[in-house]
């Protein structure tokens, strides 16, 4: 049962993160959002990596290929991996805060809105 509300959450971040990935860079990408490793795969990999615990993971395309942006909260603070969808590697760990990425989500939204 404690698991509902992190699947829900996961499911409406894929969704959100799939849409907007296809939307705001429709002419961008080569192709659909797809990759070897399912999301809760990424998951598991983040949470090696930096011993926190997974919230989401969203489709993201970034630098010509799909990622998953794997949001994490370790020792307090809160941390965004990204793993190449294809490969299970994790390419890039950097710090986030709620405001960042609360700002990031909304750009993505405002630009998917004017382009669509």
């Amino acid at each position: 049962m404690k698991q509902t509300p992190l699947v829900s959450l996961v499911v409406v971040s894929l969704t959100i993160g799939i849409a907007i990935a296809t939307s705001g860079q429709l002419r961008q990408t080569p192709s659909s959002p797809q990759g070897k490793i399912t999301p809760w795969e990424a998951m598991n990999i983040a949470v090696k990596r930096t011993g926190g615990h997974a919230i989401n993971a969203n489709f993201e395309f970034d630098d010509g290929h799909w990622v998953y942006g794997v949001m994490v909260v370790s020792k307090g603070r809160l941390k965004e991996v990204e793993i190449d969808t294809m490969s299970g590697k994790i390419a890039e760990i950097e710090d986030a805060t709620p405001a960042g990425e609360a700002k990031e989500i909304a750009s993505d939204l405002n630009r998917a809105l004017k382009s669509g």
